[in-house]
């Protein structure tokens, strides 16, 4: 995952046609780090993107004609959308004076049938009473729906039904955090651990529940086993990574602050491998393991890597205004 945004444009005549998107769930969320990918018509690809904050992902440079958006994220359905630039006066020539043709559009994931915090762990398979089965799946429906009331009714019915059902106790975890019941979450999370300790994807959720309450240590410890039992998911890597960086940022021991800061940047190369060198979010994990370093120059730089990932940054300014501040640090 650049976490952020990649653009591999297409070779030709300079075009200044533009499409821009946001991503969202079926119940309105928006869904950052999902990858959009751009294609002709013809089925050739033009570029790819990863959305940044608020789900948004923009192609530019674009001649007219008919592309495909075709956009995945884990644990969702992937979706394609045919989108139109055509760049044309009203008698259907060619106009020079507005070749800029913007496009804007939103695209609708919908969330599979299985539940997926973008971890999948060691396979586990169990024999489910078909009751239990049928108030799970149904559940998983509502929660596509939207009707997250009604799913976490049914799933936790499942569990009733099968009280070592993992998938539904993963499952209401993973809904209940996406609500904010950080509680509940924890629970149920805690249940689906007891019968499959095994799961990478309940380490992760249990580490993500950890940072929202600011609990760093144990949160790096959630996401360091996501990463043992699953070493080929980026994602993990990089929240491994995020989180010794808040431990460093809060550590008074300069060899612990070394050592964290060491390991903070192994996970993020790890990530940035995984990842074919696309979520640009570790430039700027980056520049802040080297600020902490005191290497303001070497930060300055990881910033200006990241606006040059993504030109179209909503925080551009601001980062703008950092690397002048880094620079001018004696």
């Amino acid at each position: 995952m650049s976490k952020r945004c990649l653009f591999i444009l297409a070779t030709g005549l300079a075009q200044n046609g533009m499409i821009r998107g946001k991503v969202r769930t079926s119940n309105g969320s928006t869904i950052n780090d999902a990858l959009v990918e751009l294609k002709q018509d013809s089925g050739g690809l033009v570029g790819q993107v990863v959305t940044r904050t608020d789900g948004d992902f923009v192609f530019a440079g674009l001649r007219p004609g008919s592309y495909e958006v075709f956009v995945r994220f884990t644990g969702y359905e992937p979706v394609a959308q045919i989108v139109k630039l055509e760049n044309t006066s009203f008698m259907g020539r060619p106009n020079p004076d507005n070749p800029g043709e913007v496009v804007s559009v939103e695209i609708t994931i919908r969330p599979r049938p299985e539940p997926s915090p973008g971890l999948p762990g060691t396979t586990f398979v169990q024999d489910v009473p078909k009751p239990a089965r049928e108030a799970y799946e149904k559940g998983i429906a509502k929660i596509r729906e939207g009707k997250s009331d009604e799913g976490v009714t049914l799933l936790r019915e499942a569990t009733e039904k099968f009280n070592h059902y993992f998938d539904a106790h993963f499952a209401l975890g993973c809904e209940y955090y996406r609500l904010g019941k950080d509680a509940e979450a924890l629970e149920s999370l805690e249940q689906a651990r007891l019968i499959n300790e095994r799961g990478a994807g309940v380490y992760y959720m249990f580490a993500m529940v950890m940072v929202r309450q600011q609990k760093f240590r144990v949160a790096e410890y959630g996401f360091g086993k996501a990463v043992e039992l699953n070493a080929t998911n980026p994602l993990a890597h990089f929240n491994h990574g995020v989180a010794l960086i808040e431990i460093a940022l809060r550590a008074t021991d300069a060899g612990e602050v070394k050592t964290f800061l060491t390991q903070a940047d192994q996970e993020l190369n790890k990530t940035w491998e995984l990842s074919n060198r696309r979520m640009s979010a570790v430039y700027l994990q980056r520049a802040r393991i080297q600020e902490k370093r005191g290497d303001n120059e070497a930060a300055a730089r990881e910033l200006e890597g990241y606006l040059k990932a993504e030109p179209n940054a909503k925080n551009a300014l601001a980062i703008k205004e950092s690397i002048k501040r880094l620079r001018e640090k004696k």
